[in-house]
């Protein structure tokens, strides 16, 4: 009987799968960037994701200023924080934007995964 159940024991474990997909839900991130600026919605700009467990999604804007990602449920910290240099104007400029938004609950039950990054500037002449 002893052997049965240590036999058992040795084959349930192997039944457990670990080949499960987490579900993925799609969430936009749109940066805001601030009124009056010269400088509006490009693409390029780097968007960060960051879950409860240190996990980091990364991906760019589209020409709207919006990043698309599909990451598990949970709780994340939104980050952008990019350079841009204008080199159209006759006096150069280096744009210097930055925007953060926590606590971000992403979740397959809600409506609109949207989180909106409002963007604060720094200008800086550029002489490169």
């Amino acid at each position: 009987m002893h052997t049965i159940l240590a036999l058992a024991t040795l084959i349930l474990p192997g039944c457990t799968s670990y080949d499960e997909v987490p579900e993925t839900v799609r969430v936009t991130v749109q940066l805001v960037y601030p009124d009056g600026s010269a400088i509006g919605p490009y693409k390029g700009a780097r968007v960060e994701l960051t879950n409860a467990n240190a996990s980091t999604f990364v991906d760019s804007t589209d020409a709207t200023g919006m990043a698309t990602f599909d990451v598990p449920g949970g709780i994340y910290s939104a980050v952008s924080s990019e350079v841009y240099i204008d080199t159209i104007s006759k006096v150069h400029y280096r744009y210097i934007f930055n925007g953060r938004m926590d606590q971000q609950i992403i979740s397959p039950d809600s409506a609109a995964n949207k989180i909106n990054i409002k963007l604060t500037m720094t200008r800086k002449r550029y002489w490169g």
